[in-house]
């Protein structure tokens, strides 16, 4: 199951968490606008460099404090894929905000799962549309016992989370798709 979402946003395309590779789409894209990563787990990055080289003008966006893991294949994950692999790719800080065009993304620091998860948030019109990654899911979070995680530092995040607003439409990294407001009132790691 791929982490992955082409999100066509206005007159924009954006790629989130690149676990595809771009070879194995049926169908072109024109241009991609940006590259997002919501944290540095390989099942997110694994593409990174193939959908950079296809759309080099595309900038790559990952919190710093995962840097650690893109040089330490331990740290990744990438083993439980049965390899060791360690990127060196150039990436940009996503400040609070992200302007492409006509659409504006705002960048969540969302610390627990990793120190530098990020969610990332579209509004379109009335429309507000988080690719969480692997901070929260439908019904459960993310876990927080590999290098980085704080079971703490993801309660807070969570908070943060919930004082969005509630028709917020959620794309974990895993699962269902979901909104703030039922994971309000459904996900037990809302209640703490």
């Amino acid at each position: 199951m791929s982490n992955m979402f082409l999100a066509y946003i206005g007159n924009e395309i954006f790629v989130i968490d690149p676990s595809v590779s771009p070879d194995a789409l049926d169908y072109d894209i024109p241009a991609l606008s940006g590259i997002l990563i919501t944290h540095g787990h390989y099942d997110h990055i694994k593409y990174v460099d193939e959908w950079h080289a296809k759309f080099p003008k595309a900038p790559v966006y990952m919190h710093p404090d995962d840097d650690v893991l893109l040089r330490d294949a331990g740290a990744n994950c990438s083993y439980m894929d049965g390899i060791a692999k360690t990127f060196d790719f150039y990436h940009e800080d996503p400040q609070a905000t992200l302007n492409f065009g006509s659409v504006e993304v705002r960048v969540i620091h969302t610390p627990g799962h990793t120190k530098g998860s990020v969610c990332y948030m579209f509004t379109e019109g009335d429309d507000k549309y988080m690719f969480t990654g692997d901070t929260v899911f439908a019904g459960s979070v993310g876990r927080t016992d590999m290098i980085g995680g704080s079971y703490e530092a993801l309660m807070g995040s969570i908070e943060k989370i919930s004082r969005l607003p509630s028709d917020t439409r959620i794309y974990p990294g895993h699962g269902l798709d979901s909104t703030i407001g039922d994971e309000i009132k459904s996900n037990p790691f809302f209640a703490m």
